[in-house]
């Protein structure tokens, strides 16, 4: 632009030539290697099929689940499918009882899934928190001491639009015993402080939940605290300094719901801190010894590990019951050498051998058939 003595400004005549200026155009679409080309390719083939794939599998169960069940009345199952078959009434009996609220020994304590991290999640891991906590529903269903509380927050489309989506296939409206707030981890501890400063010690009174209509996101604000404001919050966070002795029902327990492949450091306690809530880690380290100095667990194991102890009492055997053998490893020769010991004690007799390879049959049967029943509850349809 040419400014005159006036101060006004005439437009310039631009001469013939290539343009110096800034492009505004749109920039091109990276290029993709031959491997991501292929990954990509391959993806779009698995979801082109996938459901496809999956009403096959579905009759597939149904009908081993129809076979198991007619052989069980002409009396013609051997009796390691008699055990399956029982097994699985018996699950279905207890998933029963648990969505009618029956059981007598329900722990009336409470655990938060802070929900609030959705920003700092890959597409890949916003799909496997949706898996982990279909695994925490399910796990709660079926505990023998299951949480009477289970709430989640920062869950809405505008806190977590990622996990909203993903997270509508699986029914969480229908979900017993979990509650979801649009607000998060901040939002509660503000509630909370508000309702103890009015000295609002009491239970307070939780509305039905739906079980028809999906609720909107307009439900999820607002809603009433479903525990005493009393409780005090713990944060459970490997980096924190003191250590989880045991579980109350006075506090209320943290998990970070967040699947980052361990790239981002004290990210929960960091959080707590900020918020002036206090942080404890699991004791894994005071009843495990042979377990790697940087303990990272999904927010299902996380839950289950918190259930057993419920259950048993006994913080090892929690541990031992919920963490995968594989993690017990420091090194690659000490996984080895335990392999080599589990194969030269399987080697023992052909009988002892076939009876390991009927016992492997029976409990593939019996997970397609829980797979069957968590299909038909729609849980895990994430």
């Amino acid at each position: 632009m040419n400014t005159d003595v006036s101060g006004v400004q005439e437009p310039q005549v631009s001469e013939a030539g290539p343009s110096t200026a800034p492009s505004t155009a749109t920039p091109a679409a990276p290029v993709l290697s031959k491997n991501q080309q292929k990954k990509a390719a391959k993806r779009a083939r698995a979801q082109e099929h996938k459901l496809e794939k999956r009403a096959l599998e579905r009759t597939r169960r149904r009908e081993r689940q129809a076979e198991l069940s007619k052989g069980m009345r002409d009396g013609t199952l051997t009796a390691a499918e008699r055990e399956i078959v029982e097994k699985s009434r018996q699950l279905k009996r207890a998933r029963r009882a648990a969505t009618k609220g029956t059981e007598e020994n329900v722990w009336p304590g409470a655990i938060v899934i802070d929900l609030g991290f959705d920003n700092l999640m890959l597409d890949g891991e916003i799909t496997s928190m949706v898996s982990q906590l279909t695994y925490v529903y399910s796990a709660n269903r079926t505990a023998k001491r299951p949480v009477s509380t289970v709430l989640h927050t920062s869950f809405s489309p505008e806190t977590s639009p990622r996990l909203w989506d993903k997270m509508a296939r699986a029914q969480w409206h229908r979900w017993n015993r979990m509650f979801f707030w649009a607000g998060g981890v901040d939002t509660l501890s503000t509630r909370m402080a508000e309702e103890r400063e009015k000295a609002v010690a009491e239970e307070m009174v939780v509305k039905g939940k739906p079980t028809s209509d999906v609720p909107s996101s307009d439900d999820l604000f607002d809603p009433h605290l479903p525990f005493p404001a009393s409780r005090q919050l713990v944060y459970l966070s490997a980096d924190a300094e003191e250590e989880l002795s045991t579980l109350s029902e006075d506090e209320v327990y943290i998990i970070g719901g967040i699947v980052d492949r361990n790239r981002h450091k004290n990210l929960c306690q960091g959080k707590a801190e900020g918020l002036g809530i206090r942080t404890a880690r699991l004791p894994i380290g005071s009843f495990i010894e042979n377990l790697p100095t940087r303990k990272v667990l999904t927010v299902n194991q996380v839950y289950e590990i918190l259930l057993s102890y419920l259950a048993l009492k006994d913080w090892k055997a929690a541990f031992e019951a919920v963490i995968p053998p594989r993690k017990y490893f420091q090194s690659k020769d000490q996984k080895k050498a335990a392999n080599e010991a589990k194969r030269e004690e399987a080697s023992d007799g052909d009988e002892e051998g076939r009876g390991d390879r009927e016992g492997g049959d029976a409990e593939a049967m019996e997970e397609a058939i829980n797979d069957e029943e968590m299909d038909e509850e729609a849980a895990m349809n994430g």
